[in-house]
């Protein structure tokens, strides 16, 4: 995982900024989530600026103007109605899992493109 790091940190050093994206509050820049099989580290501010990444893409509910909701204001430990919304919210675990992992596989597969891990491992370190 020092590897993947390392080479995320390279790609954000070394290739130009666009702001295609909303400007990431520093303290939100790096995201750590603790999980039973290790800690996950997202690269927030990368994901958003250097990738050119909406925000709607990941924060699907928000409005420019508003206050980004926490995921879990959703995504509950278990499957769960939302307000405003005829389907059930997946459980938080699973839409990460969803998202992260589904959009890694999106862009090597049809984008041809390098992309974030989509092994166990490579996201949850243990320390």
């Amino acid at each position: 995982m020092r590897l993947f790091q390392l080479i995320l940190t390279s790609v954000f050093l070394l290739t130009p900024f666009w702001a295609s994206a909303a400007e990431i509050p520093q303290d939100k820049a790096v995201l750590s989530f603790e999980s039973k099989l290790g800690t996950v580290t997202f690269n927030h501010e990368l994901h958003a600026t250097v990738r050119g990444i909406e925000c709607q893409s990941c924060h699907h509910t928000y409005k420019e103007g508003e206050t980004i909701k926490l995921c879990s204001d959703c995504h509950k430990k278990s499957e769960s109605p939302v307000e405003g919304f005829s389907v059930m919210a997946p459980t938080n675990k699973d839409a990460y899992h969803d998202k992260c992992k589904g959009c890694h596989k999106y862009t090597v597969k049809e984008l041809k493109q390098p992309a974030g891990p989509t092994k166990c491992k490579l996201c949850h370190v243990k320390e």
